[in-house]
């Protein structure tokens, strides 16, 4: 009971509403002069990328800039990379405390991300579908998990006794057991008040977020522009939509549960050299091509119009230019005026 009241005070510092409050401690120690990522990587994996400003969620004004590109709201890549390191202080501290990890990330730019890194860490995780009741229905979920369990056996001695189609049939159903319910075979082992969650878009897992928060496990996830970051108790304000951002901060997440027992990071505080981050795949590719010539465009606009601002204005030159009209006018008026004398 002692570890679940440590685990519980120290989550307890993160703010639920997602805000950066009550963490002046695990701030302070974020103020080392090597970043635990640099800008230009965090800028190469498009985390700045964020939704359309038709939308955008309010909460998440304070981590975007001013500025619009392309009717697309840009994300605060310094505040990204802050958020990014108390993230790992906190992930850091609660592995030392006795946590325990649940990796969740069913969309298709986190799903393989999540299992390796979860797998890596020794944490439960889930990349297919979440089932509903996963947490808060524990007695449907442990008997699914027995009943996978019973057709692994009888998969391991080739389902002797069964016919051709009967093997098939129960081939299948294990095939569909495995790929939802793999990762959380620990769970059964695992008390939930030691739980934490770390998850790749509270939005598309909704449902396991509504979970998490009905059953009081606190939860680390990344914000993207359009995310209410109410709905976690730690948001990492970056893209959520690109295989590159989401598996840098992930990496980063788990490179926390790492140092916590002793392992060597991957990602956080290594050199750009070191850090080698996925190709993202070909519609990605396309769409951020498409955004950064976007960004580009506007930003030689901006230039040019304020070249065009400090140097040229348009609207005094053609004032001067009627003022120098006239005056040639009326010069010549008087030159006739004179001739005529």
């Amino acid at each position: 009971m002692e570890k679940a009241n440590g685990i519980n005070q120290d989550l307890s510092t993160v703010s639920k509403d997602g805000d950066l409050l009550n963490i002046g401690e695990i701030d302070a120690e974020t103020s080392s002069e090597t970043p635990i990522i640099s800008k230009q990587k965090l800028l190469e994996a498009g985390v700045y990328f964020g939704h359309k400003t038709s939308q955008w969620h309010p909460k998440m004004a304070q981590f975007l800039l001013k500025r619009k590109r392309n009717q697309t709201h840009i994300i605060d890549v310094l505040k990204t990379q802050k958020m990014l390191e108390i993230a790992y202080k906190l992930v850091e501290k609660f592995a030392q405390k006795g946590a325990k990890f649940i990796f969740v990330g069913t969309k298709k730019q986190a799903r393989k991300v999540v299992e390796e890194q979860a797998i890596r860490t020794n944490s439960i995780y889930v990349s297919g579908r979440w089932l509903g009741g996963t947490l808060t229905n524990s007695r449907t979920i442990l008997s699914r998990l027995k009943a996978m369990e019973d057709l692994e056996k009888q998969a391991a001695d080739n389902f002797e006794g069964y016919t051709k189609k009967e093997r098939l049939s129960k081939q299948k159903q294990l095939s569909k057991l495995q790929k939802n319910l793999n990762g959380i075979k620990g769970l059964r082992d695992i008390p939930l008040f030691s739980l934490i969650m770390l998850v790749a878009d509270p939005i598309k897992d909704i449902i396991a977020v509504k979970e998490a928060r009905k059953k009081g496990i606190k939860i680390i996830g990344i914000t993207d522009s359009n995310v209410d970051p109410s709905l976690v108790d730690f948001g990492i304000p970056a893209n959520d939509d690109s295989t590159k951002s989401i598996t840098l901060i992930f990496t980063v997440l788990a490179d926390a549960i790492a140092a916590a027992k002793g392992g060597k990071p991957l990602f956080a505080y290594q050199t750009d050299e070191q850090i080698i981050l996925p190709e993202d795949p070909e519609r990605e590719q396309k769409q951020n091509r498409y955004r950064r010539n976007s960004f580009e465009k506007f930003e030689r606009f901006d230039r040019q119009n304020n070249k065009n601002h400090f140097n040229k204005n348009p609207l005094r030159d053609r004032t001067t230019q009627n003022l120098d009209s006239e005056t040639q006018v009326q010069n010549k008026v008087n030159e006739q005026n004179e001739e005529r004398v």
